[in-house]
């Protein structure tokens, strides 16, 4: 049974929005790094907000927090999910597992001119975006 909650203006329902549309969405430009991984979202938040609402205020949900997946290959799922704030959330992305070292090698297997930002992104797992700011100086300089 539907029935309208009334709160779709909400930042707590625009955070399920968007989890939503991340898994589900081939269009979506981030589908590629959660539903075309593989990541879903359990049934249950799937199919009702409500659900996921509760579930939210139950677990610490403020409105300065973020949802973020414990385990990074794992699903959106109430066993896998927190809420933590942007700055801790940040610090868990790939792109800070670089260190100094990595990025200096980065640096000089381009230099090579034997591998295109492309390959470094694939090699290291990274956005060819974050190789041209390790390469350019932008980051970790």
């Amino acid at each position: 049974m539907y029935y309208k909650h009334g709160e779709s203006k909400t930042r707590l329902h625009r955070i399920w929005k968007g989890m939503k549309e991340r898994c589900t969405n081939s269009k979506h430009k981030q589908f590629k790094d959660y539903g075309g991984r593989g990541i879903t979202i359990c049934p249950e938040w799937t199919n009702d907000y409500t659900v996921f609402r509760d579930w939210a205020l139950n677990n610490g949900y403020k409105e300065n927090l973020t949802i973020d997946r414990i385990e990074n290959d794992g699903n959106y799922e109430p066993n896998n999910c927190q809420w933590i704030t942007r700055t801790e959330n940040n610090r868990s992305r790939k792109w800070n597992k670089i260190n100094m070292q990595i990025a200096n090698e980065i640096r000089e297997l381009y230099k090579t001119k034997k591998y295109t930002m492309r390959d470094l992104a694939k090699k290291y797992s990274i956005s060819t975006t974050t190789i041209y700011f390790i390469i350019n100086n932008k980051i970790w300089i």
